[in-house]
């Protein structure tokens, strides 16, 4: 049902694992799905990474690594 979101055992599709790593997975995809309802005006909002986005190692404080 559009605008409902469920994680966990209650959340089924089709390939669904129950574990608690795909619990954690489908709150990712919850509040980004729900962000998009929330906050329409800001657009598809980006996924970033703390260990690669230089973005967020500013916000953070902290100087983005090298790696080779």
């Amino acid at each position: 049902m559009p605008g409902i979101f469920a994680v966990g055992d209650i959340n089924t599709y089709p390939g669904k694992k129950k574990l608690i790593l795909s619990g954690f997975h489908e709150c990712a995809l919850a509040a980004f799905a729900a962000a998009a309802i929330v906050f329409p005006e800001k657009g598809k909002i980006h996924l970033q990474y703390t260990t690669t986005s230089p973005k967020l190692h500013k916000v953070l404080g902290v100087e983005t690594p090298v790696f080779d």
